[in-house]
């Protein structure tokens, strides 16, 4: 018993250091839509109507979100672990959509912080796209992997250089890849073939991160029993500036963007982009934000019942500004943020039309505390469909969102 309680008495005092480099943080998005559908049709089946939980505000589209990162650094600060839980369905059915295990992996730092290893189901990359609109990370893969990051010190700046080694696509798992023959029909080569380099780089001046994911014929298609070929590698990318905050205080210039489908056999399949400029400014009294924006999205159309196959691409390109005011030291943020897109191309849905749709949604936001607030929005969008069924071709979407947000 003696022993049991020493025990005890060393573990309870042990407490106190664990929790000193254990990091909790989270983010909570929840509310109420009310979200109305309605094509320019006047057939009752047109419209649909609904009341549901759920935040327009970047989270997901269920619910809401609830999110837990932990992050854990060992005493000597060289090696800990990161991870990740996210949920988007607040029930206890057993469901595709959470609990959600993001990432998950152990990290080890070493030569003075020049060579990081880390190892585990991947994530928190170095050299992701970040937001908004896509957070895009291309060594997530749900059987996890090791990534190398090589970061001197002999060179003026922050450089950090490396590779990822993991599975193949994500597809391949979801086939049942992983036992039996499918596994077998792979080798080093075809894993290699699909890992992924990266870079980054930071001064005074300027930010710029990027990652390429190579490409074989070993991926999904490949387990599912078709004709492998080469559906392209990805790129995404991060560029930030710093030097016109320098001379004007409050405006900053930052791009993003993604790629897939590079070097493809059939880009008409394949071939995926998205590209966004932001530019704003933001004194203490508002923040004035005007987004630019171009995407290509294959629509791979087969007209298989006419005896040949058709493909069609889509280009959109985007504008959207935004304003919100600061009344009261920020307590209260009104504004307004206003969509135009126009496509062009094969794919056009109307020709001749000069939009493919505008939007705009005024908010309300009380800012309660820092990461703490609740908001109303109201949003209205008329966008073409590419449906020749469909005359007019308009569908009207309405929401009013009733949300809150709370991040520590």
């Amino acid at each position: 018993m003696k022993k049991l309680l020493v025990l005890a008495l060393a573990a309870f005092v042990s407490i106190p250091s664990f929790a000193q480099s254990l990091s909790v943080s989270s983010e909570v998005k929840t509310g109420l839509i009310w979200e109305r559908v309605e094509d320019r049709r006047k057939e009752a089946d047109s419209v649909v109507t609904g009341i549901r939980m759920g935040s327009m505000d970047d989270a997901g589209s269920l619910d809401g979100r609830f999110r837990v990162d932990l992050v854990y650094t060992n005493a000597d600060g060289n090696v800990g672990f990161k991870t990740r839980f996210n949920w988007e369905e607040f029930t206890n059915r057993e469901t595709g959509f959470g609990p959600f295990w993001t990432y998950g992996f152990a990290w080890g730092s070493f030569f003075n912080d020049q060579l990081a290893l880390s190892l585990g189901k991947l994530g928190a990359s170095p050299w992701s796209s970040g937001g908004p609109y896509m957070w895009r990370e291309l060594e997530l893969a749900p059987t996890g992997g090791l990534r190398v990051e090589w970061k001197p010190s002999f060179i003026p700046g922050e450089l950090n250089v490396g590779f990822v080694l993991n599975w193949i696509n994500t597809g391949l798992t979801d086939a049942g890849l992983g036992t039996g023959t499918e596994a077998a029909s792979f080798s080093l080569e075809d894993v290699l073939s699909e890992s992924v380099i990266g870079m980054s780089y930071k001064n005074d001046w300027f930010m710029v991160r990027a990652a390429y994911r190579f490409d074989s014929e070993a991926d999904f298609d490949r387990a599912i029993g078709t004709d492998p070929f080469r559906e392209g590698g990805s790129l995404v990318y991060r560029v930030e500036e710093y030097a016109l905050q320098r001379w004007v205080s409050g405006l900053s210039l930052y791009a993003l963007g993604e790629f897939d489908g590079i070097g493809s056999e059939k880009p008409d399949i394949n071939f995926f982009t998205r590209n966004w400029v932001f530019i704003q400014y933001a004194p203490p009294a508002f923040t004035a934000e005007l987004q630019l924006g171009l995407e290509i999205l294959p629509l791979g159309l087969e007209a298989v019942n006419l005896g040949f196959e058709a493909y069609y691409t889509q280009k959109i390109v985007l504008i959207r500004p935004s304003f919100f005011y600061n009344l009261f030291d920020g307590l209260i943020s009104p504004g307004i943020i206003i969509g135009y897109a126009n496509d062009f191309g094969n794919a056009k849905k109307v020709p001749g039309s000069a939009y493919s749709y505008f939007e705009f949604e005024p908010t309300v936001q009380a800012n309660l505390a820092p990461g703490a607030y609740i908001s109303l929005s109201y949003y209205w969008r008329m966008e073409n469909q590419f449906n020749p069924l469909l005359y007019p071709p308009e569908q009207q979407t309405q929401w009013i969102n009733l949300r809150a947000g709370i991040t520590f």
